[in-house]
């Protein structure tokens, strides 16, 4: 699996995500930073109750699972699936 494609893809199919946040998400993944990538991914969308659809729920769970992230970090978000 290409994380930082993942990542990047997980990124294009929000709507509504703040440019800023999308701004330094983008600079994590230039540096190899995907843990820290995927928790602002996540917090943001919590944060700022952005809705998601399932498919971009199992690819951010897909991506935490491949790098062995405490799952706790998506459980929340899966209330913002429409």
């Amino acid at each position: 699996m290409e994380l930082n494609n993942l990542l990047k893809e997980i990124l294009k199919k929000i709507t509504n995500f703040p440019s800023e946040d999308e701004k330094n998400v983008l600079e994590f993944l230039e540096h190899d930073e995907w843990g820290i990538a995927l928790e602002v991914i996540c917090s943001v969308i919590e944060q700022e109750g952005i809705p998601i659809d399932k498919d971009i729920f199992s690819k951010i769970e897909e991506a935490g699972i491949f790098m062995e992230m405490d799952k706790s970090l998506w459980a929340e978000i899966g209330k913002q699936i429409r």
